[in-house]
């Protein structure tokens, strides 16, 4: 059955609210006690903003630490902007909260996955992420490292297997 409402939006957009909220709280206030955020996003997602001296390292995917050494949080509805320390050095990144593909908590052991199977994106000749075009292949990450086993949020949870439904 062909799911007319969109659930899968539904849920993820709910869940990426949850980052735009807990990073909210953070920008008014700063990180409380013990916690800190691992951030794995695509980095040429549109409007996704890193250094050209990092965007050669991380030509596609990166993963960020909001703990210490941190300034600047300022978090939007789309997007959140943070400058942090590379090699000693603040750089400015902007992440859309779409280009997220993990995001955890590590001191309170909570973690959201996101799919990254945009059936209507393919990369363009400049290297970002086009989601005007139709291309109905899957866009591959690969594993960041993070653990997210304990207490991980993911939509896929939520989906029947498309595969087994396609074959009915």
């Amino acid at each position: 059955m062909q799911d007319l409402i969109g659930y899968d939006e539904i849920i993820e957009n709910s869940m990426r609210s949850v980052i735009y909220e807990t990073l909210k709280k953070v920008e008014k206030t700063g990180l409380p006690g013990k916690h800190y955020f691992v951030v794995t996003f695509l980095t040429n997602f549109p409007g996704a903003v890193v250094p050209s001296s990092l965007q050669v390292k991380y030509s596609n995917e990166m993963t960020i630490v909001v703990q210490y050494q941190y300034k600047s949080l300022a978090v939007e509805h789309d997007l959140f902007k943070v400058s942090l320390s590379f090699s000693g050095k603040y750089e400015k990144l902007v992440v859309p909260y779409r280009a997220i593909t993990s995001f955890a908590d590590p001191s309170m052991n909570f973690g959201l996955k996101f799919s990254v199977n945009y059936d209507d994106a393919e990369i363009g000749e400049d290297g970002k992420i086009d989601l005007n075009h139709a291309n109905k292949n899957e866009l591959k990450i690969k594993d960041s490292g993070v653990d997210l086993s304990a207490k991980v949020v993911s939509l896929e949870a939520f989906r029947k297997n498309k595969n087994n439904d396609e074959q009915k």
